[in-house]
């Protein structure tokens, strides 16, 4: 016999397998895939964090693998290049020889992907580019003045907060 109790039972471990399920498998897949472990551990060093977000980096990484048919390869070539150079922080690539060529470009293209939140470059005035957005609110650009200026589309206040213009304003 099926119960009232048996279906809000049954339906309450459905939902929760449903909830868990999708951030199970990120977490499986990322330390599953050693392509996507790899660009997460050449993101931290490359930026300097202690932390970054695994599905940023996801995303990062499938956008700069659309982009470049060579990019997987080229990573894992810059990793081998990093790790004979004993590069172990992002301040000693400053000057050294593994910023010129294609470990350059794969460099520039990961530090890109992260501080703007995209790749490829963008068109002003076209539909179709080559641009594949990333993170909007994560792009590490906002972090340096994350105190003095808010992230653009987000209000600063009540509405019509600018109406009234700022107190340093009419104090100048």
């Amino acid at each position: 016999m099926f119960t009232r109790r048996k279906l809000i039972f049954s339906g309450a471990a459905l939902m929760g397998m449903a909830v868990l399920n999708p951030l199970l498998s990120r977490a499986a897949t990322l330390a599953a895939s050693s392509d996507s472990h790899l660009f997460y551990q050449i993101s931290l060093l490359l930026t300097g964090r202690a932390r970054l977000s695994p599905l940023v980096a996801e995303r990062a990484l499938h956008a700069l693998a659309a982009e470049s048919d060579q990019f997987v390869a080229r990573l894992r070539q810059l990793t081998a290049a990093l790790h004979s150079a004993d590069i172990t922080s992002a301040d000693r690539l400053n000057g050294h020889k593994l910023m010129q060529g294609v470990s350059g470009d794969t460099i520039k293209a990961i530090l890109s992907a992260w501080y703007l939140g995209y790749t490829g470059t963008p068109v002003p005035l076209r539909a179709v580019d080559s641009t594949r957005f990333i993170t909007y609110t994560d792009a590490l650009m906002y972090a340096p003045t994350r105190d003095a200026t808010v992230i653009p589309s987000y209000s600063r206040g009540q509405t019509n907060y600018w109406i009234q213009p700022p107190e340093t304003l009419k104090k100048d």
